[in-house]
């Protein structure tokens, strides 16, 4: 199998087996849950979404959390990651196709530096879910919790991986006065999402300059953190944020600004925002979090080619430079072709969805949502807890399934897993010109 197909059988097979654990008595406080809930609810948790058809705290078992934990931490940092620091642990090499398929899996390019860079990805991911948890932890100790270890594992590892499950019914909206709460997240999610080659870069000492990749992340997640803050606060001021002061008004835009980049962590109440916010925020789920990071959405670099690409076709020039580079014609061409399969994927998901009855805007929402693993609902407006996704229909509820896999593991993948690539002939036909535009 090529790696496309190694990366979607291994997501399939963890999503069964998390499917059928969550199907049993044990993993539920309550009732078991029937196949098509348990189902979602694995699908969400390996594919690092957040969107729920049961409230987390109260519907599953501690059991049932503990499974939802691990797939949030094998998909945050893809399975085949996962496998390979096994493989490393136990003194074993890659094979040459191990390696080509973890490096397709999180986007690196030179694979001879793959052990070195897993090993720096398990160290990030403990230090920063580790620093986490005792900062979550103290915090939740301050607001009454008994046990909040626990609570502070889990919420670390969900904003890290950029999950978006939480112990709490309504997620951070009781902690929308607590900018330490607020703060944490957002850094842990924003890490998390921004890609661990660029982690890796930025901390290795031997590397005087950043690469075009790093350098490329770091300025388009910075202009829209800064975008998506002001342009949420202006249309939210008098609204959802209605009664805080000037400086948690800032803040608690922040955090929204940063939630839709595919963490799914909310600290207001997004079933009565305003049109236009929403519109924002699906502009930013679709952008989603960065190549190699434990975020979805078509990524932050293949946004800023296209866009730079129709910038310079608009200038009559031929080059997409950047930074004082110039991009490969080969990534334009992927990132264009990402792009296009993508919005046919969400318009198809928004085709069958509205099938359901439910206001137009929130089904549009709720599908960029799940296509780009974010987790954010407009479902408080229907049911306080529980997302939009519970009042789907079975074959609603499949269709968000379906987009939540498909924005995990991108549709290029999923194209060259399904589809058999056929040898270039040897041949070309001519060429003639049409109409465009």
């Amino acid at each position: 199998m090529n790696p496309s197909k190694w990366i979607f059988t291994g997501y399939i097979c963890i999503i069964v087996m998390g499917w059928l654990i969550l199907s049993l008595p044990v993993s539920s406080s309550g009732e078991p849950l029937n196949t098509i809930d348990s189902l979602f609810t694995a699908t969400s948790s390996i594919c690092v979404t957040g969107l729920i058809v049961k409230d987390t705290p109260n519907d599953f078992s501690l059991f049932g959390h503990i499974i939802i934990l691990i797939l949030i931490q094998i998909g945050g940092l893809g399975y085949m990651t996962v496998g390979s620091l096994l493989f490393l642990t136990l003194r074993r090499r890659l094979s040459i196709r191990q390696s080509t398929v973890v490096s397709n899996s999180i986007s690196v390019v030179d694979v001879g530096t793959l052990g070195l860079l897993i090993k720096r990805i398990v160290l990030f991911t403990l230090l920063f879910e580790g620093l986490g948890m005792f900062i979550f932890a103290y915090r939740f100790t301050l607001n009454g919790l008994k046990y909040p270890f626990w609570p502070g594992l889990f919420h670390s590892v969900s904003a890290f991986c950029n999950a978006g499950f939480s112990l709490f019914s309504n997620s951070f909206i009781g902690f929308q006065n607590d900018p330490v709460v607020l703060l944490t997240a957002s850094t842990l999610f924003i890490i998390g999402g921004m890609g661990f080659i660029v982690l890796s870069e930025i901390t290795t000492k031997k590397k005087k300059r950043l690469s075009l990749h790093s350098r490329m992340v770091l300025l388009i997640t910075s202009v829209l953190l800064v975008i998506g803050t002001l342009v949420f606060l202006f249309s939210e001021s008098g609204n959802l944020l209605s009664g805080h002061t000037i400086w948690k008004k800032l803040l608690i835009s922040y955090f929204q600004a940063a939630t839709p980049r595919t963490a799914g962590f909310t600290a207001l109440n997004l079933g009565y925002a305003n049109t236009f916010t929403l519109f924002l925020l699906t502009i930013l789920m679709f952008i989603g979090a960065s190549p190699g990071g434990t975020g979805g959405g078509v990524k932050t670099t293949t946004f800023g080619i296209c866009f730079l690409s129709a910038l310079r076709y608009l200038q009559g020039k031929q080059d997409v430079n950047l930074l004082g580079k110039r991009i490969n014609e080969d990534n334009i061409r992927r990132a264009f072709h990402i792009i296009i399969l993508s919005l046919f994927l969400v318009c198809l998901g928004i085709l069958v969805l509205s099938l359901e009855g439910l206001p137009f805007e929130r089904v549009f929402f709720e599908e960029l949502s799940a296509f780009g693993t974010v987790g954010l609902s407009t479902g408080s407006l229907f049911r306080d807890g529980v997302s939009l996704s519970h009042d789907f229909s079975v074959i609603g509820k499949l269709m968000i399934i379906i987009s939540m896999f498909v924005g995990r593991i991108g549709p290029l993948t999923l194209g060259l897993a399904i589809l058999e690539r056929k040898k270039t002939a040897a041949f070309r036909y001519s060429e003639e010109s049409l109409q465009i535009g």
